[in-house]
């Protein structure tokens, strides 16, 4: 450690405070075992192993180091601390090629992974840019190369061994932190996920509690069939924030397969440009492409609507307020803070689903010609939708669609003014949906329509939108 923190240009107090201050904040992925942390740096033999690993905590707790930021912590505990995460982050990138240039043909030891992954995580919160895509790649290679996608291939779950299965659980937090990041970076840039999800033999992650205490509990695979993921989940009793977040977070990237503007648009557009000139059965098939993929997001929405129903109550959003209170001294985990952000997160994830899901009821040929059509039809329509007096699966979708993003306001403006800090930097774009969702119902919403409201509502997502671009930015 006295090497470590020579090599990295920061005193072994402020090291040992900077370690305390990841675990304190770091809310979006749980790769290490807490307790034994410090064990497993003592039991790393290569100094670029260790510092590789060092690097990459600190680029993460850095951010929380500036005077502004100072959650609680004394002044003293970072003196002379004064490096922002940037200079960290380059460190970690840099240490890591030379760890991985040692092994050579051989593979690499799951603490080489563990930096490149929140190597990967830090970059891919400033953008899903080519660094930190390519960063992401990076992962998702040596993860298959330790075949952690094969964890518990064949592995019976009633023989367990304590401390073996502590050892799996960490490889298996590996995985999932890998896979949970590919399903976000491939949304935004709209492309195909890295990660095979056939082929994933990995247990998904139950609460740190058991982890910390070596107390093996049990879980289930990632189920292939969205009908049968939320129920299998139900059945094994595991109540982990992360393993129903992931499951929620499956069924939002389905929905943005089938959706998505590259996917929908080319299902659906049986107009003119494209069809007028071929035969008809060219159309006839576009357009049972089309009902197929209607009828897997209804699928997808009865999914999501199971998932609700079957959520565990201590993981149910009931419009209380979240705090994000820091952990007491000497709480390890399951603190306020945590808890606040499964809730955050699950909930927010489930609103994004049903934003992929009705996007396609909105955004579909028919829903852009009825926008299209003249302000009297669309008028009397946007009345009789308001009065009940059209059922129709479009006005259903526009309502939901609203509703989706009224959740994400409502979280939010339940939540703490400084919860952006804390809460998981991914869902910063699922803020920026929601609020580019206020200026579709502000143009096309019913007539009776508030349009003071919907700016306002607008101007609060855009506002913490904003903060988090910012605050990502500034760090």
């Amino acid at each position: 450690m006295a090497r470590a923190s020579y090599t990295l240009n920061v005193s072994p107090d402020v090291l040992g405070n900077m370690i305390d201050i990841y675990f304190d904040n770091m809310t979006a992925i749980s790769l290490f075992h807490e307790p034994s942390f410090q064990d497993k740096l003592l039991s790393i033999e290569s100094p670029a192993q260790t510092h590789a690993l060092l690097a990459a905590v600190l680029a993460f707790s850095a951010r929380f180091c500036a005077p502004e930021s100072q959650d609680g912590y004394n002044s003293s505990m970072l003196a002379g601390m004064n490096h922002n995460p940037l200079y960290f982050l380059e460190r970690a990138s840099r240490f890591f090629e030379e760890a991985l240039k040692e092994c050579g043909d051989e593979s690499p030891p799951l603490c080489v992974l563990q930096a490149q992954i929140l190597i990967a995580h830090c970059q891919l919160t400033q953008g899903v840019r080519g660094m930190a895509w390519r960063a992401l790649g990076t992962c998702v290679r040596l993860a298959y190369e330790l075949n952690l996608h094969l964890v518990d291939v064949e592995r019976p779950q009633h023989v367990v061994d304590p401390k073996q299965w502590c050892e799996d659980e960490e490889k298996r937090r590996a995985w999932w932190a890998i896979w949970e990041m590919d399903v976000f970076a491939s949304t935004v840039r709209r492309y195909p996920t890295a990660v095979n999800w056939s082929q994933i033999e990995t247990l998904l992650p139950v609460e740190d509690k058991y982890w910390f205490q070596g107390k093996p509990w049990a879980s289930c695979f990632l189920e292939l069939d969205p009908i049968r993921r939320w129920k299998v989940l139900q059945e094994s009793g595991n109540q982990s924030a992360k393993a129903w977040f992931l499951v929620i977070n499956s069924l939002m990237k389905e929905a943005q397969l089938i959706s998505s503007p590259q996917a929908v648009s080319r299902l659906d557009r049986v107009d003119r440009r494209r069809y007028s000139a071929k035969p008809n059965k060219d159309r006839i098939h576009a357009a049972t492409m089309a009902d197929e993929a209607r009828d897997k997001l209804e699928t997808l929405e009865n999914c999501v609507r199971c998932f609700v129903m079957a959520l565990p109550n201590s993981l149910k959003y009931r419009n209380q307020y979240l705090g994000f209170e820091a952990s007491q001294p000497g709480e390890i985990s399951s603190s306020s803070r945590q808890r606040d952000c499964g809730l955050y997160n699950i909930h927010i994830m489930t609103q994004l689903s049903k934003l992929m899901i009705h996007h396609y009821g909105i955004f579909s040929e028919s829903a852009r010609t009825s926008r299209t059509a003249p302000k009297q039809y669309r008028d009397i329509t946007s009345q009789s939708f308001a009065s009940g007096g059209i059922k129709n699966d479009d006005s259903v979708a526009v309502y939901q669609y609203f509703e989706a993003a009224d959740e994400i306001l409502g979280i939010v403006n339940r939540s703490s003014e400084d919860h952006i800090q804390h809460i998981n930097a991914f869902l910063a774009s699922t803020i920026w949906l929601a609020s580019a969702v206020q200026l579709v119902r502000k143009e096309f919403g019913p007539s009776e329509t508030n349009i003071s409201l919907v700016k306002s509502k607008f101007e609060v997502l855009n506002l913490t939108y904003k903060r988090h671009t910012i605050e990502g930015s500034e760090r």
